[in-house]
């Protein structure tokens, strides 16, 4: 593939992975369109639906936006009922499950399947994702239900998209820790998507017609994939990173005896017992051959690293986080009750584009002759940083105040696009370099699977807490110093190794002989 074409792709990746990746994280902008359409309000009493009323929470940020510049004040936002708030916020935890957790099958599949494959039914999940979701707000009353499984495809095809956009570079030859983190930033900003839908319908622009022109965009996707993702892995690259290579026991013990066997056919000894016949011409009482196979070095096993304090708390705090950013999300319209503040939020999701790739720059700024310290040192700061980022956004949700949210939302897209990088550069520098893709993939899920506790703290916001989130935040924030563990475990681990290392190089100096020593 020459210059130009590598060029395409990677530039149309990035592309096809900032409009179709993550569309789903811009829930908040996509939920008051369903709302105003009716979708899930067939369980709903029309005359117990009511407009949101958040009691002294909400009163402080709807008072400075009340009015516009030009003195009109903005369109309220149309009456609904709890039942059909609980129903959307459903569905949206089921995408982000599956946004989250079909990491860890793709990986599983990358043996079995082509690249390309992948990609189109990435691009194929999108679009009839769309379709459904049309679908539904075409006929609220009748093909509401179709929107949970709507919202699932579109987790599972920005799942594929944004895995084959991190796979792209080991199938052509440009491994470039940059590009990932522009995948990863593009993954952050394309949360944007819907919210320039909600621009649009807010301009007069039928929805509909929207999302069928997105959907239809994504076959452009499919086509490019056709064309261009003609992509084979190198041999020797047949075991990549983000890879898991399962293996059955009972097929593990026949490739052992095929290996065995195809070895001792090819060995020496195979060669001297069926060429030479008079085997004492060569081999002397006293001098023997020994035609053994060299053993392989053992590597570390797969349990040790999943048991390790390390992996266990980066995995519980990092758990934690996705949980509260994606609440965040799925409750930003209970308590902002701002068109305009919405759609800011959206757009700065933008922020992503830049912030991913600087953390990297962070991480990878230099090279130098100690790598492994060198690096530790910068992924200690990077995980500082990441937790004073939370710790300030979860102190400016506490903070009633319209001015100290938007720097919350900005913090909360730094934190967000920042936690994928932290954890490969974690699992890369402090684990054998054989288990980053299981690590990673089993991280992921998992966290995915946490954060399907965003709905019953959902429930309980929007029932006994009356729309007010000030004490889960308040929660969420204290488990935040759960994550000032992990930095701690690294560097106690590299302390300890330290000095572990100092005493057996000094045997080793003292149990040198001497130049002038008789021997």
């Amino acid at each position: 593939m020459g210059g130009l074409g590598k060029h395409w792709l990677l530039g149309s990746a990035l592309a096809e992975t900032l409009l179709f990746s993550g569309c789903l994280l811009g829930w908040n902008s996509l939920s008051p369109i369903l709302l105003e359409h009716g979708v899930l309000f067939s369980d709903c009493d029309p005359d117990g639906a009511q407009s949101h009323n958040n009691g002294d929470w909400g009163a402080p940020l709807t008072a400075p936006v009340a009015d516009t510049d030009n003195g009109s004040s903005q369109k309220p936002l149309p009456a609904v009922c709890t039942l059909q708030e609980q129903g959307l916020n459903l569905g949206f935890v089921l995408g982000s499950l599956f946004l989250g957790a079909t990491l860890l099958p793709l990986q599983i599949l990358l043996g079995y399947t082509q690249l390309r494959t992948v990609r189109q039914t990435g691009g194929a999940l999108v679009s009839v994702g769309c379709l459904m979701v049309g679908c539904a707000c075409t006929n609220p009353h009748g093909l509401s239900l179709l929107l949970p499984w709507a919202l699932v495809l579109l987790g599972v095809g920005g799942s594929c998209i944004l895995f084959t956009s991190l796979m792209l570079p080991l199938y052509i030859g440009n491994n470039e820790w940059l590009y990932s983190s522009m995948v990863m930033g593009c993954f952050t900003a394309s949360a944007t998507v819907f919210t320039l839908m909600k621009v649009a319908y807010n301009a007069g622009v039928p929805f509909v017609p929207l999302l069928v022109g997105y959907g239809a965009l994504s076959c452009a996707m499919f086509l490019n994939g056709f064309f261009c993702w003609g992509l084979e892995q190198n041999g020797e690259e047949k075991k990549s990173k983000y890879s898991i290579q399962l293996q059955l026991t009972c097929c593990g013990t026949g490739q052992k005896a095929a290996e065995k066997s195809a070895w001792d056919r090819e060995s020496l000894k195979y060669k001297f017992e069926t060429s030479l016949r008079d085997r004492e011409r060569i081999l002397s009482r006293r001098k023997k051959l020994h035609f053994k196979r060299p053993e392989e070095p053992s590597s570390p096993l797969l349990r040790s690293s999943l048991l390790s304090p390390v992996f266990v708390l980066h995995l519980l705090s990092d758990s934690l986080l996705q949980t509260w950013l994606h609440f965040y999300i799925s409750s930003l319209n209970l308590w902002l009750q701002s068109a305009l503040y919405s759609s800011l939020f959206g757009a700065l999701q933008m922020v992503g584009l830049f912030s991913a790739p600087l953390i990297s720059i962070l991480l990878h700024r230099q090279k130098e002759t100690n790598k492994g310290a060198t690096s530790k040192g910068r992924l200690l700061i990077g995980f500082i940083l990441q937790i004073l980022t939370a710790a300030g956004f979860g102190t400016a949700c506490l903070i009633q105040s319209l001015g100290v949210q938007v720097v919350g939302f900005v913090l909360h897209v730094v934190t967000r696009s920042s936690t994928f990088i932290l954890s490969s550069a974690l699992y890369s520098c402090v684990f054998p370099r054989s288990h980053f893709g299981a690590l990673l993939g089993i991280h992921t899920c998992c966290s995915a699977l946490v954060t399907v506790f965003q709905h019953p703290l959902f429930l309980l916001l929007t029932g006994p807490l009356e729309g007010n989130p000030f004490w889960i935040h308040a929660t969420f924030l204290g488990f935040c110093s759960l994550s000032l563990s992990v930095p701690l475990s690294v560097w106690i681990g590299q302390r300890r190794r330290r000095h572990v290392s100092q005493p057996i190089m000094l045997q080793r100096i003292r149990a040198r002989p001497s130049i002038h020593t008789p021997i």
